[in-house]
């Protein structure tokens, strides 16, 4: 019989990273889920057993001490094993720097599975995790610096760290594009806007900043407002139409078809459904 532990995370005030929920599982044995698609990235600590992850082309087995990478849209099954099913610690999470620091720590769709450099480094990110599921009554800040130091500490364990690539003057320029996005997304502004405030060519800007953050300025400045439209739509009762000019958009029909375009469901039934969660939760 499987015995599961299940957090959900309801502060949506957080962008680079963002948590949903968060929980362990001891599996029965051959207990399979999926297939089955994920709106979100979801991380698997195994903590303790054996399983197997399959992706459309590939079929991992894995055991104790690895970890495996669900990514948004991507249909994954994974099962216990049938003489020693797993037990496992996860997280559920996304942000605008989700995918940049999974790239850091060689994790993507492609390559989604996680084995430390030493046993020692893959029980101090158990034991990272498990501060998570440990404090899950703390403050939303208190365990928003808990994932910051997941990511820390998969990082740098990872046997497939990416490589760091020295370029400091073209980082001083992506944190001056970032932060003029955060300063001015209400406002109608361009990629040639970003590149002119920081002085370079845009053709130039836009290949630094997506080498950097890993998508186009347009998709970033797209997703920042998004998410703040989420924000807006969780935490007030304010109409579409308002937070549509409140995130950069004079025209609210625009607004509603950008939004299910990225988050797959239209700003109302959103509101309906996270308001909901909110309240029961």
């Amino acid at each position: 019989m499987s015995n599961n532990v299940t957090h959900i995370f309801n502060d949506t005030n957080y962008t680079d990273l963002r948590l949903y929920q968060f929980g362990y599982e001891h599996c029965a044995p051959m207990l399979s889920c999926g297939p089955a698609v994920h709106n979100h990235y979801l991380l698997h600590y195994i903590i303790s057993g054996s399983g197997t992850f399959a992706t459309d082309d590939m079929t991992y087995s894995l055991k104790a001490g690895q970890a495996f990478l669900i990514s948004p849209k991507q249909v994954t099954i994974y099962t216990a094993s049938a003489n020693s099913p797993w037990h496992y610690i996860w997280i559920e999470f996304d942000g605008l720097k989700a995918q940049s620091f999974l790239l850091d720590a060689g994790l993507s769709s492609k390559s989604p599975i996680y084995i430390p450099k030493s046993p020692e480094q893959g029980r101090i990110l158990m034991e990272e995790m498990n501060c998570l599921m440990e404090h899950h009554q703390d403050s939303s800040i208190r365990l928003i610096g808990y994932l910051y130091l997941i990511f820390d500490i998969l990082i740098n364990s990872s046997l497939n760290k990416r490589t760091a690539i020295s370029g400091s003057l073209h980082d001083f320029y992506v944190r001056e594009a970032i932060n003029y996005i955060e300063s001015n997304y209400q406002n109608n502004i361009s990629v040639s806007d970003i590149a002119s405030w920081c002085n370079l060519d845009p053709s130039y800007f836009g290949k630094i900043f997506k080498d950097s953050v890993l998508i186009n300025p347009q998709k970033y400045i797209l997703q920042y407002r998004m998410m703040k439209a989420s924000e807006y739509l969780m935490n007030t009762s304010l109409p579409v139409k308002e937070i549509a000019t409140l995130v950069g958009y004079d025209n609210s029909l625009n607004f509603s078809r950008a939004f299910k375009n990225e988050l797959g469901i239209s700003p109302i039934n959103w509101r309906k459904e996270n308001q909901l969660k909110k309240l029961i939760n």
